[in-house]
C-alpha cells in the first residue's frame, strides 16, 4: 500500500476556504494535456457529427380553406357542406388515401441510390438510369439491386435473396433481363455521369430498389404533419421531412395538388347529382305538360268550347286558387313523405341535393334546412372519418350516434309538418267543395274545361321553375374552382434541420469546456499536494523556518545520488549553495556540527538533500561525513555506488571498527558511511548510548556530521538525533508530500520541543507552477535573510529563464 496514502487519510488539515487562483493556474498547467485531449476528442466528435450524420430537410406550404362558394352565393344557393369546421380538411390532408394518390403520381416506383463508404444517398430524379420491371414474386421489392456499368451497351446486376444467396446476372441496357422474381429493363440515361461516378469514387456503388407504395405511404403518414395555424383564418400548415431536399418538395406540392383535384371533383359531383335529378323532373313535367295541352285541345274540339264564359270568370278564379294550394301544398306533402321514407330506411342513402330544389321556397324550407344541413354534415364527416380510420373505431362510432340522434329528430319534425299538411289539404278539399256546390249551376263542360286549364298552368309553373333551377346550377358548376388557397408554396429548402451545424459545433465545444472545467475543480477540490512554500506556511500553526528550495532536477536519477558537481553553474547547485548560506543563521556557535535530515514518508527526497547538501558544504573545504541510519531502507550505498556489507549496524554492535567503515567518495573532502545489513532492531541500536560516541569522534575528524535518519511519519527512530541535531532539516517535497504532512511537522515541534527545525521544499517545478508559484518568493526565515526564487542563474542547457506568462502555459519538458 502507498504510504503516502496511508499517512493522508486520518488526520485533517487546517485548510482555508479561500480561492486560489495560484493553486487554479498550477492544475490547469498540469492538465493541459487532459483538456487538449477533451477539447481534441470535442472537435472529433463535431467532425464525425457532421461528416456522417444523414441530413434531414423540412419542406412546409401553408393553405387556406375557404368554406365559401362564390357562385352559389351569387345565384342564392347554399351547400349543406358549408360549415366554418376545417377538421375534414385536415384528416383528408393525412390520410393514407390521398397520399397514395400523391405517390402514384411521382417518380416513386423505383428508389435510385448511390452507396457510399458509410452513406447512401438517394438519387431521386437525378438517376442516371431508370428501371422498369416486370415482377412475378414480391419478395425482390424492398430489396437493394446493384448495377456495375462495364460500358453503354452492358453491364450487371447484383442482389441477395431471401436465402442469403448473392444472384448476379449480365444484362444489356434498354433490354429485359430474366431474373428468377420476374424480369427487370435498366435504360441509361445519362453514361457520362455514370463514368464520371465510378472514375471519382470507385468504392461507390450505384443500386436501386423496387418500392411498395403501401410502404412508402405508411412511412409518409410518419413524417406528414397537417397542423391548422390559425382557426379563424382557416389556415392550414402542412410540413413534411425526409432525407431528399427535392422529393419532399415533389411529394408536398403534389398533395396540395390532389388536394385540390379532390376537393373540385367533390363539388362538382355533388352539383351534377343536382342537375340529373332536375334534368329527370323536367322530363316528366314536360310529359305532363304536353299531355294536359292535347287534353284541352281535344276537349274543345269536341266540344266546341273555346274558354269560360265571362260571368264565371271571378268564380273560376277562386276555385284555382283552391287547386292550386291543394295541388302545392299536395307536392309539399309527397316531398315530406319522401323524406320521411328515406331517413326511416337508411338516412346515409338520402340525397339532400335531389331535394335540394324541391325545398326552395316550400312552407317548411326554415324548418328542415338546419336540421338536413346538420344530417349531412354528420354524413360527409363520417365519410372523411373512414379515409384514417376503420368502421369500428371510436370516431365513427361516436359519428354513427349523432347521426342516429339527427335522423329522430328529423323524423320528429318531418311528422309533424306532414300531419300539419294533411290537416291543410283536407281543409283546402272541403274549401273547393263547397265552391264546386255554390258552382253548380256553372255548365259541367266550363267547368271541366276550367279543370284542364288549371292543371296545364300549375305544370307550366312548375316545368318554368325547374329551367330556372337548372340554369342556376349550371353557372354555379361552370363556378367551382378549389376552395384552397396555397399561401406559402413548397420550395426546396437551402439547408438541412439535421444535423444542425450551429447547435452541434457550439454544443460540443460547450461540452468540451464544460468537462474540462469540471476536471479543473475536481482537481482543484481534491488538490492534496504540497506544492510551494506558501502552501507549507498556510497549513502550519507553528512557526519555524524555511531553509530553502530545491528545483526539480531536470534528468531522470534511478537513485539519490550527487549531482551538484556535474555543473556547479545550475539552478539546483545554486540552491543547494543557498541552503549552505542559511545554515549559518540556524547555529552560531563554533566547532563542528550534527546535522539530521528527517521526512515524514520515503521518497521525499531526503537521501537526495543529505547527499548534495554534503557535497556543497564539501565545495567550500569543509570536511563532511555522511551517516545512513535509515537502516530499514538504506540509500546512501546506492548513491555512492559503494557496498553495504559494513556500516552503521555493524558499527553499533561493535563488530566493525569507525575506520575500517569510513568510505571516500570521489569528491574531496565528503565520505560516507552507509547503513550496512539490515538489523532486527534498529531503533534499540539508534537510540543506545553507543551512536553518542561515534558521533562525538567523528566530531573530531569532521566538520559537519550529516544523518540520513528514517522518516518520522513512519517511524520514531531518528527522533531524538533531531533533538540533538545543530541543523535538523525536514524535507518536503513539492506535488507529491501531502498537505497533512505539515501536521507531522508542527507535532514533531510541539510535542519534542524542536526549536531550531527548518524545513527544506524539494523538487519545486518552476515550469509546471502558475502565479504565484514559479516567481519570486522573499520570503523570511526568522534570520533576516531574504531567499528568493530565481536569481537569473542559468538552467542547465544554459537557456535564461522565461518570464511569468510563458511560464504559466509553457509545456512540461
Amino acid at each position: 500500500m502507498d504510504e503516502n496514502s496511508n499517512l493522508s487519510s486520518p488526520n485533517t488539515v487546517n485548510s482555508s476556504n479561500e480561492f486560489d487562483l495560484g493553486l487554479l493556474l498550477f492544475i490547469l498547467r498540469k492538465n493541459l494535456v487532459w483538456i487538449a485531449v477533451i477539447l481534441l476528442i470535442s472537435f472529433i466528435a463535431i467532425f464525425l457529427t457532421l461528416r456522417y450524420s444523414v441530413p434531414t430537410y423540412r419542406v412546409s406550404s401553408v393553405i387556406q380553406i375557404e368554406k365559401n362558394d362564390r357562385a352559389n352565393q351569387l345565384l342564392e344557393v347554399q351547400g349543406f357542406n358549408e360549415t366554418g369546421d376545417i377538421s375534414g380538411e385536415i384528416e383528408l390532408l393525412k390520410s393514407k388515401y390521398l397520399i397514395l394518390k400523391t405517390i402514384e403520381n411521382l417518380p416513386m416506383e423505383v428508389s435510385y441510390y448511390s452507396q457510399g463508404k458509410f452513406l447512401e444517398k438517394e438519387l431521386y430524379v437525378e438517376s442516371p438510369f431508370v428501371v422498369e420491371f416486370d415482377l412475378i414474386d414480391s419478395s425482390l421489392i424492398g430489396r437493394p439491386i446493384f448495377v456495375d456499368f462495364s460500358n453503354k451497351t452492358n453491364g450487371s446486376i447484383s442482389y441477395t435473396n431471401t436465402n442469403l444467396e448473392v444472384n448476379n446476372y449480365d444484362v444489356t441496357f434498354n433490354e429485359w433481363v430474366g431474373v428468377p422474381e420476374g424480369r427487370i429493363k435498366i435504360i441509361i440515361k445519362n453514361f457520362d455521369f455514370i463514368k464520371n461516378f465510378n472514375n471519382q469514387i470507385k468504392q461507390n456503388q450505384l443500386f436501386f430498389k423496387i418500392n411498395n407504395k403501401e410502404a412508402i405511404a405508411n412511412a409518409f403518414a410518419q413524417k406528414l404533419t397537417v397542423t391548422v395555424l390559425n382557426q379563424a383564418a382557416k389556415t392550414i400548415q402542412i410540413s413534411f421531412i425526409d432525407e431528399n431536399p427535392f422529393k419532399i418538395r415533389d411529394f408536398v406540392s403534389g398533395l396540395i395538388k390532389e388536394f385540390q383535384v379532390y376537393d373540385i371533383n367533390r363539388r362538382k359531383k355533388s352539383s351534377s347529382r343536382i342537375l340529373d335529378f332536375i334534368n329527370e323532373q323536367l322530363g316528366a313535367v314536360y310529359q305532363r305538360q304536353q299531355k294536359s295541352e292535347r287534353t284541352i285541345q281535344e276537349f274543345k274540339r269536341d266540344n266546341k268550347v273555346s274558354g269560360a264564359k265571362e260571368f264565371s270568370s271571378i268564380f273560376i278564379e277562386r276555385l284555382n286558387q283552391l287547386d292550386n294550394a291543394i295541388v302545392e301544398s299536395t307536392i309539399q306533402k309527397n316531398i315530406l313523405e319522401e323524406i320521411y321514407n328515406q331517413i326511416n330506411v337508411d338516412p346515409e342513402k338520402i340525397d339532400v341535393y335531389q331535394i335540394l330544389p324541391i325545398l326552395m321556397g316550400s312552407d317548411f324550407q326554415k324548418s328542415l334546412e338546419g336540421l338536413m344541413s346538420e344530417l349531412n354534415f354528420l354524413l360527409i364527416e363520417k365519410q372523411n372519418q373512414l379515409y384514417s380510420n376503420t368502421a369500428s373505431s371510436d370516431q365513427v362510432k361516436n359519428i354513427n350516434y349523432r347521426i342516429e340522434v339527427q335522423k329522430k329528430l328529423l323524423l320528429t319534425t318531418v311528422k309533424a309538418i306532414k300531419e300539419k299538411m294533411n290537416r291543410r289539404v283536407e281543409e283546402l278539399e272541403k274549401n273547393l267543395e263547397t265552391a264546386q256546390t255554390e258552382f253548380y249551376g256553372i255548365p259541367e263542360k266550363e267547368i271541366e274545361l276550367n279543370r284542364l286549364q288549371r292543371t296545364f298552368d300549375i305544370d307550366e309553373k312548375f316545368y318554368t321553375m325547374l329551367l330556372e333551377k337548372r340554369t342556376e346550377y349550371s353557372i354555379s358548376e361552370a363556378g367551382f374552382v378549389s376552395q384552397m388557397l396555397i399561401l406559402e408554396a413548397p420550395s426546396i429548402p437551402r439547408s438541412p434541420i439535421t444535423p444542425n451545424k450551429e447547435f452541434i459545433v457550439i454544443g460540443f465545444i460547450i461540452a468540451g469546456v464544460f468537462l474540462s472545467v469540471v476536471l479543473l475543480v475536481i482537481r482543484y477540490t481534491l488538490h492534496n499536494q504540497i506544492t510551494t512554500i506558501a502552501d507549507i506556511k498556510k497549513y502550519s500553526s507553528v512557526s519555524f523556518s524555511i531553509l530553502g528550495i530545491i528545483p526539480k532536477y531536470k534528468k531522470e536519477i534511478p537513485v539519490s545520488q550527487l549531482v551538484i558537481n556535474e555543473n556547479p553553474k545550475s539552478l539546483i547547485a545554486e540552491a543547494f549553495r543557498t541552503i549552505r548560506s542559511n545554515l549559518q543563521f540556524i547555529s552560531t556557535k563554533e566547532g563542528p556540527k550534527l546535522m539530521a535530515v528527517t521526512s515524514t514518508i520515503s521518497r521525499e527526497g531526503k537521501t537526495f538533500v543529505a547527499i548534495n547538501i554534503g557535497g556543497i558544504i564539501a565545495y567550500s573545504g569543509k570536511k563532511v561525513i555522511l551517516l545512513d541510519l535509515d537502516m530499514r531502507k538504506p540509500k546512501i550505498h546506492l548513491g555512492f555506488g559503494a557496498e553495504n556489507i559494513k556500516g552503521m549496524s555493524t558499527l553499533l554492535i561493535d563488530k566493525d571498527s569507525l575506520e575500517n567503515c569510513i568510505q571516500h567518495s570521489k569528491l574531496e573532502n565528503l565520505d560516507f558511511i552507509t547503513a550496512g545489513p539490515t538489523p532486527p532492531n534498529p531503533s534499540e541500536l539508534i537510540i543506545s548510548g553507543k551512536l553518542d560516541e561515534i558521533i562525538a569522534t567523528l566530531k573530531k575528524t569532521y566538520d559537519l556530521v550529516i544523518i540520513d535518519n528514517p522518516p518520522v511519519g513512519l517511524v520514531t527512530d531518528g527522533i531524538s538525533i533531531i533533538q540533538k541535531a545543530d541543523y535538523p532539516l525536514y524535507i518536503v517535497r513539492s506535488e507529491y508530500s501531502k498537505k497533512n504532512f505539515i501536521q507531522n511537522i508542527d507535532k514533531l515541534i510541539i510535542d519534542n520541543k524542536i526549536t531550531k527545525l527548518s524545513v527544506i521544499l524539494n523538487g519545486f517545478n518552476a515550469n509546471a507552477s502558475g502565479y504565484g508559484y514559479g516567481g519570486k518568493y522573499g520570503y523570511g526565515y526568522g534570520y533576516g535573510y531574504g531567499y528568493g526564487y530565481g536569481y537569473g542563474y542559468y538552467e542547465e542547457n544554459g537557456d535564461q529563464k522565461e518570464n511569468l506568462i510563458n511560464r504559466i502555459f509553457k509545456k512540461d519538458n
